[in-house]
């Protein structure tokens, strides 16, 4: 398994038991998430809790990921998902691939791809 994949593995397992001491072994203090489209989500989001908090602000902490497949190599990682969100009377399920900057062992860099970009938007809206 590469390094990177590793971090990225590291990543998910505390993201889903909601472990911020263990994110914060991989992520950068000024990790940096660039959000594509129109949703409430969209730009960039600076700082290691700030995605995660507004993510969770917006669907009550409901978001899974279910990992298919996670890539690694010596700058990067990729994962490639299945995302699943309820609110309230709504629900989402969507494929989304990341792509990660990796330097020194540590997240600095993500970029979110969600492949049904208006249900993603509208959801987020």
């Amino acid at each position: 398994m590469h390094a990177n994949e590793k971090v990225l593995r590291v990543a998910l397992d505390a993201i889903a038991a909601g472990d911020a001491a263990a994110f914060a072994d991989v992520a950068a203090d000024d990790l940096v998430v660039h959000v594509p489209g129109r949703s409430r989500l969209a730009g960039d989001l600076h700082g290691r809790g700030v995605f995660g908090a507004r993510v969770r602000e917006l669907t009550g902490g409901t978001l899974t990921i279910e990992a298919h497949d996670v890539l690694g190599s010596d700058a990067h990682a990729v994962g490639i998902y299945t995302m699943r969100v309820e609110c309230a009377d709504r629900r989402l399920e969507w494929r989304h691939m990341n792509v990660y900057h990796i330097r020194d062992g540590k997240i600095v860099e993500v970029w979110q791809n969600p492949f049904e970009q208006d249900a993603f938007d509208d959801f987020f809206a």
